[in-house]
């Protein structure tokens, strides 16, 4: 116990600096491209709500209440507007087919809290045994867009050939560095067939443009971290306009075969006590966000919707309570079923891959 004094303090100290970010307001701003707001159909994106539903709720049923997380999937998933029905095809069991391998990006920060806790820590080895290589990129903490794009792109060339299929899923800022990877290094592109963005801040956060930069030397003197700083482009990277510049560079149709978005967003009593001041802050816009992004900028265009997520912005994909139990006052609502959430992201994706063009080729 008291060797989880200073942590706390630490933690502490951190919880009331970043409830301090929450007072101004967003500046007003004239860059980055006109936009509007139009409903998902009209950005191309379709809507895979109903299927996922039906996969992700079976799955989560299979494995009951020991799910690390569970709750019930009404619970775990929301219904917005006219959702589209569950469609009757079973939900197989057993190994993941097409054999996959799963290419993970993390978010801004992350890197620092490596040696304690990592994306989807807890359901690596779930996965693995359902035959899906995973892959963890060595992103930069705080690095730009383009500096982490060329990191991806390097893992990516030196993946073996080998029948798999490569899925790269980016969360939070690693949805943005995944996509600028794909569109910045068409050569590794072409080894992509499918990216999936989980709390993308696709539209980039307008907490990038209030959050001050000394928040990244916080993060670096928390104990247990050790950062690898990058560039230190991240925030300026994260801002609205700078990703709405990048998203109308974004082809159309887009550079791999196909790609699946997983949006988050919850009340504010659901939200951890550590991102609350965020998520107040963004509320202000918009109170259907996730305590870090707002639910209409985690959305790629051209793509496949597949879930509204009913957890805050860390809870569904990072178990920090799990790995740290004596953080659980300032992570609060940190539980969700992300074992689960991703077997039903991976077997979604396997059954909407197009098939190999090499698949009756050699690998």
């Amino acid at each position: 116990m008291v060797l989880h004094v200073r942590p706390r303090l630490a933690w502490l100290l951190l919880t009331l600096l970043l409830a301090a970010c929450a007072g101004p307001g967003r500046p007003l701003a004239l860059e980055g491209p006109p936009r509007l707001t139009v409903p998902i159909a009209k950005a191309g994106i379709e809507d895979g709500r109903g299927r996922f539903r039906r996969i992700f709720c079976t799955v989560l049923a299979r494995e009951g209440p020991a799910v690390p997380g569970f709750r019930p999937c009404a619970q775990a998933l929301w219904r917005v507007g006219v959702e589209p029905p569950a469609d009757d095809r079973p939900v197989p069991r057993g190994p993941i087919r097409p054999p996959l391998r799963l290419v993970l990006v993390s978010g801004y920060g992350a890197q620092c809290f490596a040696r304690l806790v990592r994306l989807f820590d807890e359901a690596e080895a779930h996965v693995r045994r359902l035959d899906v290589a995973v892959v963890r990129v060595p992103v930069t903490a705080f690095g730009s867009v383009a500096q982490n794009a060329a990191i991806i792109a390097r893992t990516l060339e030196t993946l073996p050939r080998d029948g798999r299929r490569l899925v790269l899923l980016g969360y939070s800022k690693g949805a943005a560095d995944a996509m600028a990877a794909l569109v910045r290094h068409p050569d590794a592109a072409r080894r992509v067939d499918a990216l999936i963005t989980l709390a993308g801040a696709i539209g980039g956060s307008p907490l990038a443009e209030v959050v001050p930069g000394w928040i990244e030397t916080l993060m670096d003197l928390v104990p247990g971290t050790r950062c690898a700083w990058g560039d230190g482009g991240a925030l300026a990277d994260l801002r609205p306009d700078a990703r709405l510049a990048a998203l109308a560079r974004w082809p159309t149709p887009p550079p791999v075969p196909l790609v699946i978005s997983l949006a988050a967003f919850v009340p504010a009593r659901e939200t951890s006590s550590l991102l609350r001041p965020f998520h107040a802050l963004l509320a202000r816009i918009d109170p259907r966000n996730d305590g870090e992004v707002l639910w209409t900028d985690q959305l790629v265009p051209g793509g496949v919707l597949a879930a509204y997520l009913r957890g805050d912005h860390l809870a569904v994909a990072m178990p920090i309570v799990r790995r740290l139990p004596w953080l659980a006052v300032q992570f609060d609502r940190n539980a969700y079923p992300r074992t689960a959430l991703l077997e039903a992201i991976l077997r979604f994706t396997a059954e909407r891959l197009p098939p190999s063009p090499a698949a009756d080729g050699p690998p």
